[in-house]
C-alpha cells in the first residue's frame, strides 16, 4: 500500500503548491497593477498641468506657476538635486524619482521657448497604495488561506476519486490467489480507471483459462497416453521374441494406436487457444455436416434417422468442439446401437440423442475407459464429450430405459 499513499500524497501536494502559486501570483498582479494604475493618474497629472503652462506661454508670453501646491518648476535638470541629476543621466526616458525620506516626485521636461524646464510633482502624499498595503495584507493572507484550505479540500476530494478506486484494484489484485476467479465490484467509475479494472480482470481470468487447459493437457497426457503407451510396449516386447502375433494382439495394437491418435487430437483441440474462441451456430446445419461426413453412415446404408432440430436454434460454441462433441456422440451411437435407428430431437435446450441397445449400460459411461461388454471401442468417447461440454458448462446426463440409451446435452448449463 506504499505506491498508493506515496501516490495520494503526491497528488494532494501538487495541488496545494500549484494553487499556492497561482494565488501567490494573482497577488503580485494585483500589487503590481494598483502601483502600476497609481503611477500612471500621477503621471496624467503632471501631463495635464504642463500642457496648461505651455500653452499659457504660447498665448501670453509669460511662464506661469503651477496651479497644484504640490507641484513645481525648475528651469532645468541643473537646478534639481544631484542624486535625481544622476538618475537622470542613467536613464533618460524615467518618470519616477527618489526624494528625500521615503519621497517621490514626478518629473515631466517641458520646453518654453529655446529653454527647457523641468515640472516636478511632489505625490509622496497621495501614494495611498504604500500607505494602504499594510492594511491590506492581512485580507490577502486570509485570501490565501481561503485558497490553499479549498485547493486541500478539492485534492482530497480528487484523491478519493481518483486514488481509492486504484487502492481498491490494487488491494484484491494483492490478495488474489491463483486458481481463484478474480471479481472487482461494479461500481468503480465508468472512466479509464473502470477500463483499467476491467482490463486486469479479464487478462487475469485470461490467464487462469489458459494455466486451467495447461493443467488439464498435462494431465490428461499423463493419464491417457500411459495405457496405449503400455500395450505398445508389450507388444514392441511381443515382436523382439519372435513370437507370432494373434488376433487378441493384433486387436490391442489397433485399440492403442487408435485411442493415441484420438486423444492426441482431442487434448490438442482442447489445448489450443483458438478453440476457446466461441460463435453463433446453427445446430441443425452442424448435426447434418457431422451425419453426412460420417464414416461409419456407409455401413449402415438402411439407417432410419429421425431428426427433429429447429432450423432456429442457435449455439454458441467452437465449430471445431462442437465437431469434435457431435461426431464422438454419432460414432457412440452407430457403433452400439442394436438396430439401425438413430434419434436426435432438440426439446426446448436439450438436446437427446438415442439408440437401442440389446445390453444394459456401464454405471459410468462418461467415465474415461469405460465401455459396454461388448464394445469394440476403447472408452474415450464419451469422456471426450463430457470434457468439452464441462468447457462449455453445459449438462451431460446418460441414462437407459426399455432397452433404449439415452444421451442427453443441456445447453442451459
Amino acid at each position: 500500500m506504499f505506491e498508493s499513499r506515496s501516490l495520494k500524497a503526491t497528488l494532494q501536494q501538487s495541488i496545494v503548491v500549484f494553487s499556492l502559486l497561482l494565488a501567490l501570483c494573482f497577488i503580485l498582479l494585483l500589487i503590481s497593477y494598483a502601483w502600476i494604475v497609481e503611477d500612471n493618474v500621477f503621471n496624467r497629472l503632471v501631463s495635464s498641468e504642463a500642457q496648461f503652462i505651455e500653452q499659457h506661454y504660447y498665448k501670453t508670453g509669460d511662464i506661469a506657476s503651477p496651479r497644484q501646491p504640490f507641484m513645481t518648476l525648475h528651469p532645468g535638470w541643473e537646478s534639481l538635486p544631484e542624486q535625481i541629476q544622476k538618475l537622470h543621466q542613467l536613464s533618460p526616458d524615467r518618470v519616477e524619482f527618489p526624494s528625500g525620506d521615503k519621497g517621490t516626485l514626478h518629473l515631466l521636461p517641458i520646453t518654453l521657448g529655446v529653454e527647457q524646464w523641468v515640472l516636478a510633482a511632489d505625490v509622496t502624499t497621495f501614494e495611498v497604495t504604500r500607505d494602504y498595503l499594510p492594511r491590506l495584507i492581512p485580507w490577502l493572507l486570509l485570501a490565501l488561506a481561503t485558497v490553499l484550505l479549498l485547493a486541500f479540500v478539492l485534492s482530497r476530494y480528487l484523491s478519493r476519486k481518483i486514488i481509492q478506486p486504484l487502492e481498491y484494484i490494487t488491494a484484491n489484485v494483492k490478495q488474489h490467489s491463483p486458481g481463484q476467479t478474480l471479481t472487482l465490484k461494479e461500481s468503480l467509475p465508468n472512466n479509464e480507471i473502470g477500463y483499467l479494472a476491467h482490463a486486469i480482470q479479464s487478462n487475469i481470468q485470461q490467464l487462469q483459462t489458459a494455466l486451467a487447459r495447461e493443467t488439464d493437457f498435462t494431465r490428461d497426457i499423463s493419464h491417457e497416453l500411459r495405457t496405449p503407451a503400455t500395450v505398445l510396449k508389450m507388444v514392441l516386447s511381443r515382436l523382439n521374441t519372435t513370437q507370432p502375433l494373434d488376433k487378441q494382439t493384433l486387436l490391442q495394437l489397433k485399440q492403442s494406436a487408435q485411442q493415441m491418435e484420438q486423444t492426441i487430437h482431442v487434448l490438442l483441440a482442447l489445448a489450443r487457444e483458438e478453440s476457446m474462441q466461441t460463435e453463433t451456430l446453427c445446430l441443425l446445419e452442424e448435426i447434418e455436416h457431422c451425419l453426412v461426413n460420417n464414416q461409419q453412415l456407409l455401413k449402415h446404408p438402411e439407417l432410419q434417422l429421425q431428426l427433429e432440430v429447429s432450423s432456429e436454434n442457435r449455439v454458441a460454441a467452437n465449430k471445431n468442439l462442437l465437431h469434435i462433441l457431435l461426431n464422438n456422440i454419432i460414432d457412440n451411437s452407430l457403433s452400439h446401437a442394436s438396430e439401425d435407428l438413430l434419434n436426435i430431437q432438440l426439446k426446448g435446450n436439450q438436446l437427446c440423442i438415442a439408440n437401442p441397445v440389446t445390453t444394459s449400460s456401464p454405471e459410468n459411461p462418461l467415465t474415461p475407459g469405460v465401455k459396454g461388454q461388448n464394445s469394440p471401442g476403447i472408452g474415450q468417447g464419451l469422456h471426450i464429450v463430457n470434457r468439452i461440454c464441462q468447457i462449455y458448462q453445459w449438462q451431460l446426463d446418460s441414462r437407459h430405459s426399455n432397452n433404449w440409451f439415452y444421451l442427453t446435452i443441456d445447453f442451459s448449463g
